[in-house]
């Protein structure tokens, strides 16, 4: 079946996001290394606007069927990828400890903190921890467009329609020694990436 096939994914998706007209905005410089997180839900374009930056880039990806779709696709790009989870089980102690030797070799780990199965728009404790043990700043990131579907799944996954204008924002970083503990790091992770889609989502950016 064609839409269980990486190759015919990836070609058929290179060629969606060619009719796109993309704008990319920066609202801090980045720096290496460093942790990027997206909700699940808009991941469609993101490793398109990362591509230039892909020998630098490790995606955690879960072990799950889905993800191993997933994993072929961005693998095609470039991207290295991390399968597991920021959890405990499925991979997840595995996983957190090479993305722990990533970010000391100075790379950028990319993370959808709701992923694989939400709930929606609420982040895992995970990705604060990572950030909490090896002092690397969280950068949120998203990307709206001016006509878009949302497919009807459990994440709304956006997908811009051909032809559609499209912001890819990166914000400001997130320091993870401004926070006392974990849980108020993560908070501040769900706050700020709910913040940002929003600005995004209405034009005030």
């Amino acid at each position: 079946m064609r839409l269980s096939n990486p190759e015919f994914l990836f070609r058929v998706s290179s060629l969606w996001v060619r009719t796109l007209r993309i704008e990319k905005i920066f609202l801090s410089e980045p720096k290496f290394p460093s942790i990027v997180a997206f909700w699940h839900g808009r991941m469609f374009l993101l490793p398109f606007a990362l591509k230039e930056y892909s020998d630098k880039v490790a995606i955690l990806i879960s072990r799950h069927r889905d993800g191993e779709l997933i994993s072929n696709i961005v693998g095609k790009m470039g991207f290295k990828t991390i399968r597991g989870s920021t959890g405990v089980g499925k991979g997840g102690e595995r996983a957190f400890l090479r993305m722990v030797d990533w970010l000391e070799k100075g790379g950028v780990v990319a993370i959808t903190p709701d992923g694989p199965r939400g709930p929606v728009e609420v982040v895992k404790r995970g990705i604060a921890k990572l950030s909490m043990k090896t002092g690397v700043p969280i950068y949120p990131l998203t990307f709206s467009s001016s006509r878009k579907i949302h497919l009807n799944s459990w994440d709304r996954f956006l997908i811009p329609l051909p032809f559609s204008r499209c912001k890819v924002v990166l914000g400001k970083p997130i320091l993870p020694e401004k926070f006392k503990d974990e849980e108020s790091l993560r908070k501040e992770v769900e706050l700020k990436l709910r913040s940002l889609i929003r600005k995004v989502d209405r034009g005030e950016l």
